[in-house]
């Protein structure tokens, strides 16, 4: 049953303020990678890593924003109470959809531009002319039709961040109450839906078409789970650099919720590791040409040292570090891990996309590095420009004081 907001008190609750030190660091990557991004734009022999670098950049901020989006509509669908004191951060990170959106232009332009930046070679009539499976594949690879799904996917992640961020944040202004409360979890239910359709096709489109006579029907899960990850670290390092920051109120966040946060990363991490597993061992069991070259690509020659590290930033050394349930209720300890399990979702992105432009091994320079700079730096902007304007805790949320007491 839920109780309206009573114990929870707004003089109580820091009030939003601005974020200097944020700003002045996000303005600082912003300027390097925009002048790195510059560089390799208008020089000819860059301009094909920039393409790839910035695909890599965009699809490490889609990640973290859609797995926001993920983590909050998940609160709603299984009427958390232990997150509402959290449950602000991921909306901060949700919101944050539309401007991914605007993020993704470049890309279709490098689609409009395939001469100078070749990133999917289903965009070469030439090539496609004398490839029998790309042709067969022109019905759903083709440029209007992968711009239409765009289109759609993000309309419909714009529309439920919009939903459930703007709710939320109309209930601290004393709108809605436990209407919104209960609105928003009638409407978790459909978004799980819609989410796991969007998520799965964009994945395929930006990510698996980029070698398009390779497939595979986990693929989707694949790129869910590191997505969640990803958001789940994000959520757990932005929610304990507020605590810090005396910005979510004394004694709001307590060892419950600490602990909750970490069970989730330890979770999804092993889940993660199950699926890419899976994955692999499926395709090394089927030992079929048209699957497994994708992996053999990534198992040879420079590839190969990359694909160890991955697995040992993505699962073993989370799994040791995050075992025991005192790990998941230190602070310092889930920090690291979180640094350390966005690394590896930045690697994986790396692991899944340059193999297309650095066959024999990776190479990561200035090149590689502006466009990735670039956008975290316009991801930070937002974040503190959204702390300047709204609290960093859901203070009209009715389960408020509930969730201040929860003891896991």
């Amino acid at each position: 049953m839920i109780e309206p907001p009573a114990a929870i008190q707004d003089s109580l609750v820091p009030a939003p303020r601005p974020c200097g030190g944020l700003t002045r660091a996000a303005v600082v990557l912003v300027v390097i990678g925009a002048a790195l991004s510059l560089i390799a734009l208008f020089g000819e022999a860059n301009r094909e890593r920039f393409g790839f670098a910035y695909l890599w950049g965009f699809t490490f901020l889609w990640s973290l924003a859609l797995g926001a989006l993920f983590f909050v509509g998940l609160q709603h669908l299984t009427h958390a109470v232990w997150s509402v004191v959290v449950r602000r951060v991921g909306e901060l990170f949700a919101g944050s959809i539309a401007l991914v959106a605007i993020l993704f232009i470049p890309i279709l332009v490098f689609c409009l531009l395939f001469e100078h930046f070749p990133l999917y070679p289903w965009l070469d009539h030439a090539h496609v002319e004398h490839d029998h499976l790309l042709q067969g594949k022109q019905p759903y690879l083709n440029l209007p039709f992968f711009v239409v799904r765009a289109v759609v996917f993000f309309i419909a992640w714009i529309a439920f961040a919009a939903f459930f961020v703007g709710r939320s944040l109309r209930q601290d202004a004393g709108e809605g109450g436990v209407q919104s409360t209960l609105r928003m979890r009638k409407v978790s239910a459909p978004f799980m839906i819609v989410f796991g359709l969007t998520a799965t096709f964009a994945g395929i489109d930006w990510l698996m078409s980029l070698e398009p006579h390779w497939f595979s029907t986990i693929f989707g899960v694949y790129v869910f789970s590191g997505m969640v990850v990803a958001s789940l670290a994000l959520i757990t390092i932005a929610t304990l650099w507020l605590r810090s920051a005396g910005r979510l109120g004394e004694g709001v966040l307590g060892s419950g919720h600490l602990y909750n946060l970490g069970a989730l990363l330890f979770g999804f991490v092993c889940f993660r590791a199950y699926i890419g597993f899976s994955q692999y061992m499926l395709i090394w069991y089927g030992n079929l040409p048209e699957e497994s070259f994708y992996m053999v690509h990534r198992l040879e020659g420079g590839w190969l040292p990359v694909t160890g590290l991955l697995a040992l930033l993505g699962f073993v050394v989370p799994f040791l570090a995050l075992l025991s349930r005192s790990a998941k209720v230190s602070p310092r300890r889930l920090v690291w891990v979180s640094v350390v399990l966005l690394i590896s979702q930045l690697l994986d992105l790396y692991w899944l996309i340059m193999p297309q432009v650095h066959e024999e091994a990776p190479v990561l320079g200035w090149q590689e590095l502006g466009p990735p700079l670039l956008l975290i730096g316009v991801l930070i902007l937002y974040v503190s420009r959204f702390l300047g304007k709204h609290h960093a805790i859901a203070v009209g949320d009715p389960l408020l004081a509930e969730s201040q007491g929860y003891y896991a």
